[in-house]
């Protein structure tokens, strides 16, 4: 046992320094020295900080410090070769690329009426406020793109579970992959949606080949949308389902995307880039992996992927597929990392169907089930219940609503005649008649179902003896929010079913067993994590070291960091701004962390208004000031002892010689902000006012001359 702790620790320090050798080898010789010598530290800094998450034991960590430093005086014996390699490419890479350009694809056309209308769209494009993930001081910008090599940059789903989006570049050719969204947290108060930061790619709009989408999860096609009002013609490529969601989520904001319908083993050139598709199961139908492949390499991105044998569609993960293009050779594997820590395999679809069977023989009123709104083959196996117990389905719920319609019309979802009712219908059943089918299984207080437990629904109330079925996996940093909206169903009687007492869901994807498969199965030269926060992408990294790839060639990036692909070699080269987006109502990227910050003050602190009237040419305080408290416990009274601060430093300041108003406002704050922090122990938001009747005077006299 304590052998194997100390490999996975000597493995797991030499993921973490992969990131700094693979660098030194890929820059050796560079031209831009002094860029790559602050890159080697920053990347230093950030690997060395990831390889500490998963140490075991103190001697561990000894024994994979030692490793880590033998990795590191390997990788530079091999530096010297690497560049010759490097030197003798830049001239083969000058002639390699130039023959994909006649073979451009049907798109030519309509990419050359892009470029023509470029200036137009710059225009129109608003500044986007993005909120920094990262201290802007610690990035290091990447070299200019070397000819001949392939560059990724993730924009978002490295470090977090949502707003999946990558980046591959190639010789001025962009080729973008999923655009989703991450939905807020408690911190982040009246924010609906938060986009990846688009600012990498907004002045290159016109060299976007295309944006293929993986499949139809909001967190792979919610910010399509958004990018799409950057440019509305960038042609979207995905499966039958994938697009129905994205064209009815386009039609809500008034946008016709151009579309490519794909299925697995599909074969399509757009601009440079050669893409081949494969089936993938995933807890949503139709979901596609994509191979790229450019002179310079060759990438798999899988999307969210499972090996499940037992899929209720019958559509397996093409694992042939995987294989041959393994035997061609792939030199990047970008894999899905959310279930890396997970031992074993993840189980069938069909194991629900007990459970859910179970759970309808046992209720004896309504019943409602919590499930993410394009979760289709939860909602058949739901539909299929309800029908066996002669109950009729409710979809609750617009998302809910359009969703199982666009699926039901596209032949993925098979509903029984006289099945499902219109919400307004349910109220003439009894309730041991009726199956609600709703959203809001990670505890989203504005879904249906904490609507419901908050009392706030006004179609629907929890009765005692009610079943609720929360059918959906708990998302990682979604368990306060969860077991909160289950506690205010417990406590009105319901009884609630969920992933702690009965197998109502399975993952969408893979665990451990299943990555050390896809690994084999694909044989690739190099390894970068995505989809997972940081403890997810290092397990993953572990993983595939485990099964022969060198930890050189293990990528640990997040979002916004350049990964160049040179020479079957993979590395962190710098890093671009990259923060959050968000969509706030009607506006986007123009709320910023200082306003979500007041936000949260508001929120937990409460708000103090103050208001002063002076005469500066008198100087004197001629009323006020006046203190207003809101969402704040104590008194006004308690407030009065500062009043007589406020007037005597108004005083002073007048006195020296001050008259703008703002300058008084500021010392007001200041006074007022100190004496509650030392009072009160508390920083409310403070809002002071200071009105000057001379400088009112001045201007009535002014506007009489």
């Amino acid at each position: 046992m304590n052998n194997r702790n100390n490999n996975d620790a000597a493995d797991q320090a030499a993921v973490a320094a992969a990131a700094v050798d693979t660098l030194d080898a890929l820059t050796a010789g560079d031209d831009s020295s002094a860029t790559t010598k602050r890159g080697r530290k920053s990347s230093s800094t950030k690997s060395a900080t990831k390889s500490t998450r998963g140490t075991k034991s103190a001697k561990s960590g000894e024994k994979a410090e030692k490793t880590a430093s033998r990795s590191s005086k390997s990788s530079a014996k091999s530096a010297k070769t690497t560049k010759a390699a490097k030197d003798s490419a830049k001239e083969s890479s000058k002639s390699s690329t130039r023959g994909s350009k006649s073979t451009k694809s049907t798109r030519t056309s309509s990419r050359t009426s892009a470029k023509s209308a470029k200036g137009s769209r710059t225009t129109k494009t608003r500044e986007i406020v993005a909120s920094s993930t990262k201290d802007p001081a610690t990035l290091v910008a990447p070299p200019k793109y070397r000819k001949g090599s392939m560059r990724i940059v993730p924009l978002g789903g490295l470090g977090e579970i949502g707003r999946n989006m990558n980046v591959v570049e190639y010789n001025g050719h962009i080729l973008l992959i999923d655009c989703g969204v991450l939905f807020p947290e408690e911190e982040q108060p009246g924010v609906d949606l938060i986009l990846p930061d688009f600012n990498y790619i907004k002045d290159r709009l016109d060299e976007v080949e295309a944006l293929v989408l993986t499949h139809g999860h909001e967190d792979h096609i919610g910010g399509v949308p958004y990018l799409l009002k950057l440019r509305p013609d960038i042609p979207l490529i995905g499966s039958k389902l994938t697009l129905g969601f994205v064209e009815a989520k386009c039609k809500e904001h008034r946008i016709e995307p151009v579309m490519h319908e794909v299925t697995g083993r599909d074969k399509m050139k757009v601009g440079p880039f050669n893409l081949e598709f494969i089936n993938v199961t995933h807890s949503i139908p139709d979901a596609l992996a994509v191979f790229v492949k450019t002179p310079a390499g060759s990438l798999i991105d899988t999307g969210d992927i499972k090996l499940d044998q037992l899929p209720l569609d019958h559509r397996i993960t093409d694992l042939v597929e995987f294989g041959k293009l393994g035997e061609q050779g792939v030199d990047l594997l970008m894999m899905d990392s959310t279930n890396a820590e997970v031992p074993g395999f993840v189980k069938p679809e069909t194991s629900i169907g007990p459970a859910l069977d179970l759970a309808f023989a046992q209720a004896t009123r309504k019943i409602i089930v919590a499930s993410f709104s394009s979760h289709v083959h939860r909602v058949q196996q739901v539909v299929d219940a309800a029908h066996k117990y002669g109950r009729k389905v409710v979809f609750v719920g617009r998302s809910m609503v359009r969703n199982m319609s666009i699926a039901a019309d596209l032949g993925y979802l098979h509903l029984p005649e006289d099945t499902v009712i219109d919400l307004k219908q349910a109220k003439d059943y009894p309730d041991n008649k009726l199956v609600y089918m709703c959203t809001g299984s990670q505890g989203e207080p504005m879904a249906a179902l904490g609507r419901i437990a908050d009392g706030n629904h006004r179609d629907i109330t929890i009765n005692e003896f009610d079943t609720v079925i929360l059918a959906s996996s708990l998302i990682p940093g979604n368990e306060h929010e969860v077991y909160k909206v289950i506690n205010k169903l417990v406590q009105l009687g319901a009884r609630v079913v969920n992933r702690d007492n009965a197998a109502v869901h399975v993952s969408g994807h893979c665990n451990e067993g299943e990555l050390l498969y896809m690994y084999n199965i694909v044989k690739p030269k190099a390894a970068m994590p995505i989809h997972g926060e940081n403890r997810h992408l290092v397990a993953n990294g572990l993983l595939a070291v485990k099964t022969g790839v060198d930890p050189q060639n293990v990528v640990l990036a997040e979002d916004g960091d350049v990964v160049d692909l040179y020479h079957g070699q993979a590395a962190v080269v710098g890093s671009v701004p990259c923060g959050y987006v968000y969509v706030d109502g009607d506006s986007v990227g123009e709320l910023s962390d200082d306003e979500l910050e007041k936000r949260r003050i508001l929120g937990s602190e409460g708000f103090v208004s103050c208001f002063a009237v002076v005469d500066t040419d008198a100087r004197e305080v001629i009323s006020g000031p006046k203190i207003y408290l809101n969402a704040v416990a104590e008194d006004e009274s308690e407030f009065e002892k500062v009043r007589h601060q406020i007037v005597e430093q108004l005083r002073d300041a007048m006195m020296s010689g001050t008259k703008d108003t703002h300058k008084l406002q500021q010392l007001m704050r200041r006074t007022l902000g100190g004496w509650v922090a030392r009072q009160l122990h508390r920083k409310p938001m403070i809002v002071p006012v200071v009105a000057d009747v001379a400088a009112d005077m001045d201007d009535m006299l002014s506007e009489n001359d």
